[in-house]
């Protein structure tokens, strides 16, 4: 009987199956979430800053699609958090 307790006390400290799936699920919403914004913001900078867009993908000058994507998530998350 006293083996059947260590063995129950051994396996009680690694995470199940159940654990584990939670923890995937939990990561795979967040990547989903920042992908969904990414992507909206993305749409969103396209509609109301187009020429800025074409002109810096014209010029081969990425970065400055990207500080205007980072400061629009910026702004959206700032003004997400005043609203809650």
């Amino acid at each position: 009987m006293s083996i059947r307790v260590d063995l129950l006390e051994s396996t009680a400290d690694r995470p199940t199956r159940g654990t584990l799936g939670r923890v995937g699920l939990t990561v795979m919403g967040v990547v989903t979430a920042v992908t969904t914004l990414v992507s909206a913001v993305t749409v969103w900078l396209m509609l109301t800053r187009p020429l800025d867009v074409v002109g810096a993908l014209g010029e081969g000058q990425a970065t400055e699609v990207a500080r205007a994507l980072a400061g629009l998530m910026v702004s959206v998350l700032r003004d997400l958090i005043r609203y809650l």
